[in-house]
């Protein structure tokens, strides 16, 4: 059955090489392995071909004749230094959660893999991240939710026409939530699911004690310690170390390696060599510096503050660029609608956000003299406008909670709480002694904007296009929860130009070998308004992706050298 094994094994890996699911490097090592179709290749491709047809391409073209000469050859040439030696399988600029997703997929594969975190931990944004990871649950949807639906929702969102990277977003969410309830089950529980806005369905899913973004850090950083504890660990974690360089082969034929220097503990620098390195590093919302991206694309945002760690300066897009790469719709900023105003440090550049799950559990905001003005489930830009044309003096607002909706919200209003961002009132007579009111609000005013908007509810509709009412009423409902918001930079939709397996992308389309980008630092999904909880879901996603695509070399011991070498 040669002539059967042949056809198959070819068909198998063009199909995989045009939806872009190996390497090139992949694809030019399993056609040869295939055209010389040793027996063991040929059984492969009659029994592995349709079962994992990723995992046969893969093993095809670690056993192509050049693939097994170069490792023998390299292997015996160092001896028991290669292990040192050897390029790493990829270093990862980033130690968030696209960068972590992609580490820990990797290490499981057997892979060598460096991260670099310019901070003193790990996490970036992800860790404030607190809504949820968006996927559609097909083990538990009361709903009849689809991935239709979610993708038909994210198009509507970005107002971009069609996109290839939104069906590998939505789609590869679902088994994306099932890895990190199954791989991360040791700390992580996802056992909640909210309705954000923008989404037809309830597909948000959070954990019960603590918040998503950190408990999902938490949990892979668990994982990742196990990898570092070993005798001869895989992985090494450089944190306090930024990235300077994307070193390119002289050629300009793929990458060689990543330039870093010690930002903190040290002075040291160096470059480390890989064939493959994965830009994680984050957008650009907090970078208010001289040579900052916001100054050059968004001007006009810099008078907000913003969501963002001090760390998210953008330094991934401008190694990208230097490199080469496109970048797509810079001047595309999301601005939250709701960051929470201190009062206890109320002109601090770097706001907590508001989550939107207050809003998703039925929060409205209220303006200065104590009138609804908006649909609070609308799309983040919408709500923003709204609050610029009601009150541009001040841009303050008040989100308000009944004890329902605070309930349903619990785990993010005890933090809120804590931090001094949320105050309760027992009755709507204490509530209406708030300092935050105009002089006018008077209890009489309270009542009579809960009283319509509760009617609204029982209609089902409001002026301003509400459709979803959450745990009302509102009337007669306290304790009342309340917090003072205000715009702020959230994040970029724009980013680097990537294919749908995450290669990234010149500006004629083609492909820089070896060099790939997740996360916030990509553009071209979102389009013109990210969807609440996409963020994480896209980390993940994405980040698996690359994890799972990238070639690892074999370790270069004498022992595999001489059967590789050997073509067993």
């Amino acid at each position: 059955g040669g002539g059967s094994a042949l056809d198959k094994g070819m068909a198998t890996v063009a199909a995989l090489a045009a939806r872009g699911m190996i390497t090139e490097e992949e694809e030019d090592g399993a056609v040869d392995a295939v055209v010389t179709m040793d027996p063991g290749i040929a059984l492969l491709a009659l029994h592995y071909a349709d079962l994992d047809p990723v995992k046969f391409a893969r093993h095809a073209a670690r056993n192509a004749p050049w693939a097994r000469a170069r490792i023998g050859t390299q292997a015996a040439a160092f001896g028991e230094e290669a292990l040192a030696e050897a390029p790493l399988d990829a270093v990862i600029v980033g130690g968030g959660l696209a960068g972590l997703s992609a580490a820990l997929t990797l290490l499981d594969r057997g892979g060598r893999v460096a991260v670099l975190e310019k901070m003193g931990h790990l996490g970036g944004n992800s860790a404030w991240a607190s809504s949820g990871v968006n996927a559609v649950d097909f083990s538990n949807n009361p709903t009849n939710d689809s991935v239709e639906a979610f993708t038909a929702d994210v198009l509507k969102g970005a107002q971009m026409g069609s996109n290839p990277l939104v069906s590998v977003l939505t789609e590869g969410a679902s088994d994306s939530l099932k890895w990190l309830r199954e791989r991360l089950s040791e700390h992580l529980t996802l056992n909640l699911v909210g309705q954000m806005g923008g989404h037809s369905h309830p597909r948000t899913h959070r954990p019960t004690e603590g918040l998503a973004g950190s408990g999902m850090i938490f949990a892979l950083e668990k994982q990742l310690n196990k990898y570092l504890n070993e005798k001869n660990p895989r992985l090494t974690m450089m944190k306090w170390t930024r990235a300077t360089k994307i070193v390119m082969k002289g050629d300009g034929a793929g990458v060689e390696g990543v330039e870093w220097t010690k930002v903190k503990g040290g002075s040291e620098s160096g470059t480390i060599k890989t064939n493959h390195v994965v830009i994680a590093t984050g957008g650009f919302a907090s970078d208010y510096s001289e040579d900052s991206l916001l100054k050059k694309h968004r001007p006009d945002v810099l008078k907000y503050a913003t969501t963002n760690t001090k760390g998210t300066t953008g330094d991934g897009h401008k190694m990208l660029m230097e490199a080469g790469a496109k970048m797509l719709d810079l001047e595309d900023v999301q601005v939250h609608p709701t960051g929470f105003i201190n009062p206890q440090d109320p002109s601090n550049m770097v706001k907590t956000l508001c989550a939107e799950i207050l809003r998703g559990e039925g929060g409205i905001l209220v303006n200065r003299w104590g009138k609804r003005f908006v649909n609070e489930l609308g799309t983040r830009d919408h709500v923003t406008g709204e609050m610029l044309k009601n009150d541009a003096d001040t841009l303050q607002f008040a989100v308000v909670l009944n004890q329902a909706q605070a309930t349903k919200a619990f785990t993010h209003m005890g933090l809120y709480q804590k931090k001094g961002l949320i105050t309760r009132y027992d009755s709507l007579e204490e509530l209406s002694k708030w300092s935050f009111w105009d002089k006018g609000v008077t209890p009489k005013v309270l009542t009579a904007s809960f009283k319509t908007y509760d009617d609204q509810a029982k209609k089902g509709s409001d002026p301003y296009g509400k459709k979803y009412f959450h745990n009302t009423p509102m009337n007669g409902a306290g304790p009342y929860y309340v917090g003072i918001v205000t715009p702020v930079i959230h994040y970029c939709m724009g980013g680097v130009a990537i294919s749908a397996g995450g290669d990234v992308l010149r500006e004629d389309g083609s492909a820089i070998p070896g060099l790939f980008a997740a996360g916030e630092v990509i553009g071209g999904l979102h389009g013109k308004n990210r969807l609440g909880g996409n963020a994480l879901s896209e980390c993940v996603v994405f980040g698996r992706e690359i994890g799972k695509r990238l070639p690892i070399a074999p370790p270069p011991t004498r022992s595999a050298t001489v059967g590789l070498a050997g073509g067993a």
